[in-house]
């Protein structure tokens, strides 16, 4: 009888561990599952906080531009409830433009300036809790190298309870949970929960997870709200109890169960490593599918120009398999003359390589037309709105003289080329002008210089320089310090490209070059414009 007891007591506190364990797994399993989702909604919080700073940059802190591009996310059911632009290279941060909800006020020593000046320190955006009346408001403020000086703040609110709805996804069907701002579980630190404030902390069986969140953590704790392996496993303790006379045959099923279980989780086990492993081949596919597209969209080959050695490249960036919107052309537009343009319009996908589609063959058509560079970019600048197309471009386009060596530039919000000579490298200065998309009144200035016999110039996208947590400045220096020419303009642009994408960059990059040979044509070889093929070249450019 002692042994029978033994051996049920023993069966008994086994089946009632197992299932305990299994019990633990399945809610971390669980609990994994809901960070997840809590991820991916931090990226589509910080999304349009990114394309704000970029907006600001592109427009030199525009307020007006600032509040129509932030407007589409402001109002009830929208990410936020307001947004404001900071100037933060003061002693205070100033204030540009505020769009929803009037901002709490900033000072040197309120929490809000702390936020501001935290922004600017992180790699990522600061985040705090900031009580507001009935309601607390959750406080992000972000920082973007290519956006010096400017910090982008949104609030979105929850309720003072911290009290919300259970997400509608298989993640939370059966959890309890509440999420904390910060690595403790204090209940100040309270941010969501689907529970009564009464009911916290959650208690029983519990899991818990950090998630990255800007410049701390979400502490998520969840709960089973019912039992996540059914109701068996709660059972066989029980029985053993119970049936005490059929131990052997109660456990000989259980044991058996639990194998068969065991091969169902291995099997389990293998048709995951499975879909991975397709999954990993199907992303393969698709990004293939999306370098060629792209490439399709590009020229196959540059045109043969008397006295330019010429190279091109693009490399497609480590983010995703979207196609992206990167662009270079160079066409010769008579004997005497030759045009190129490089571009770069915001975001990926579809709707980005459309818009470049358009862009590309529109601004190829004006130039080869003898419109001059400044006049190009006035006439593109209907092409795309970006408060409609959710895009705008930055794009660089110039003009050349075969016989003289002079280019004619203008910017749209591009990154300055760069010239190589044999005595050293410079940044040709331009006056930059308003992406083409971001509505503005003012013109595009034309920019005139003459390269020196030999020399280069080198017109790139933001991907050749721009890193995650590196200022654009650093990386136009790499650039400057790795820009030398060799025998052949190929050769030296690979090299280049080398040095510079060393780590892998994670948007796409496109380089167009051109170098003088020694082979230069004369002006008796050159053709001369007419009013018919070219009147503002003819007009502005000398030949």
């Amino acid at each position: 009888m002692l042994v029978g007891v033994l051996i049920t007591a023993a069966a008994s506190w086994a089946a009632w561990s197992v299932d305990r364990h299994n019990e633990k797994a399945m809610l971390a399993v669980r609990t994994r599952q809901a960070a997840a989702l809590i991820s991916t909604a931090v990226v589509n919080i910080t999304s349009p906080l990114v394309t704000a700073l970029r907006v600001a940059a592109a427009t030199g802190g525009s307020g007006t531009e600032f509040s129509t591009f932030m407007s589409t996310e402001i109002g009830p059911g929208r990410l936020f409830i307001d947004a404001s632009l900071w100037r933060t290279d003061g002693a205070t941060p100033s204030l540009v433009a505020a769009v929803g909800d009037a901002p709490e006020p900033v000072s040197a020593s309120s929490a809000g300036g702390a936020l501001l000046r935290e922004a600017v320190r992180t790699d990522s955006f600061a985040v705090a809790g900031l009580p507001v009346g009935a309601m607390t408001r959750v406080a992000y403020a972000m920082a973007d190298p290519s956006a010096p000086g400017f910090v982008v703040l949104a609030e979105r609110a929850i309720p003072a309870n911290r009290r919300v709805e259970v997400e509608n996804s298989p993640a939370f069907s059966d959890l309890h949970f509440v999420t904390y701002l910060g690595d403790t579980t204090r209940s100040a630190d309270v941010a969501t929960t689907d529970v009564a404030p009464s009911d916290l902390p959650l208690r029983g069986l519990t899991h818990s997870t950090k998630i990255p969140f800007g410049n701390t953590v979400i502490t998520l704790v969840t709960s089973p709200t019912r039992r996540l392996g059914g109701s068996l496993g709660a059972q066989l303790p029980w029985v053993f109890i119970v049936i005490g006379t059929l131990m052997t045959a109660a456990t000989a099923a259980g044991s058996a169960q639990l194998v068969r279980r065991r091969r169902h989780a291995e099997h389990d086990a293998i048709t995951i490593t499975d879909l991975y492993e397709r999954l990993d081949h199907r992303f393969g596919e698709q990004r293939h599918i999306s370098e060629t597209l792209q490439r399709a969209l590009l020229p196959l080959r540059n045109p043969h120009i008397p006295a330019l050695d010429i190279a091109s490249r693009y490399v497609a960036g480590a983010r995703g398999v979207e196609v992206g919107g990167d662009w270079y052309s160079i066409v010769p537009v008579d004997d005497e003359h030759f045009a190129f343009v490089v571009g770069d319009v915001s975001g990926r996908g579809l709707s980005a390589a459309t818009i470049m589609g358009r862009l590309r063959f529109t601004v190829r058509a004006y130039l080869v037309e003898g419109h001059l560079p400044d006049r190009v970019l006035q006439m593109c600048r209907r092409q795309l709105d970006v408060v409609e197309d959710d895009h705008f471009a930055t794009v660089l386009v110039g003009v050349g003289n075969v016989a003289t060596r002079e280019v004619t530039i203008a910017n749209a919000g591009h990154l300055n080329p760069l010239m190589i000579t044999d005595s050293g490298v410079e940044f040709i200065a331009t006056k930059v002008g308003a992406p083409l998309g971001v509505a503005s009144s003012a013109g595009y200035a034309l920019t005139t210089f003459i390269m020196p016999p030999g020399s280069a110039l080198l017109a790139f996208t933001d991907g050749l320089v721009e890193r995650r947590g590196e200022d654009l400045l650093r990386g136009m220096d790499r650039l400057a310090a790795a820009a030398t020419l060799g025998p052949s303009l190929d050769e030296s642009l690979a090299r280049i490209l080398s040095v510079m994408n060393d780590g892998g960059s994670e948007d796409d990059i496109a380089i167009l070059a051109f170098r003088w040979t020694e082979a230069r044509a004369t002006p008796q070889q050159s053709m001369n414009l007419t009013n018919e093929t070219a009147p503002d070249l003819r007009a502005q450019i000398g030949g």
